[in-house]
């Protein structure tokens, strides 16, 4: 699987694009419009992105799923649902957040 480079973020509710034409460059910082899962096992990896580097992972990587991103998808503890489409969920539960936060992979 072709995925790129990851960089672990910050996860502060306000989903940013991370991406980076470089490893030195700045991370573009435009709002996110998509949230991308690069793998979801067995050790999940993420990024939020803008429409254009969507449209850019679109022609150059490979990943599993992707859904619209909203603040959910930048909030510690936040859990991929698979469906029709995906989305990121809260779980209810403090220790189910907790498990959750814990097993977070970098994400872009």
């Amino acid at each position: 699987m072709t995925s790129p480079n990851l960089t672990p973020t910050k996860r502060i509710g306000d989903p940013r694009c991370g991406s980076r034409d470089t490893d030195d460059s700045p991370s573009c910082g435009a709002p996110a419009t998509w949230h991308i899962a690069w793998r979801l096992a067995p050790l999940a990896e993420f990024s939020l992105i803008c429409d254009e580097h969507m449209a850019q992972a679109q022609r150059t990587f490979v990943y599993e799923d992707r859904h619209p991103a909203d603040v959910v998808c930048d909030m510690p503890g936040t859990g991929w649902a698979i469906g029709s489409p995906s989305y990121c969920t809260l779980p209810s539960d403090d220790t189910d957040r907790s498990f959750l936060a814990s097993k977070e992979a970098p994400t872009t």
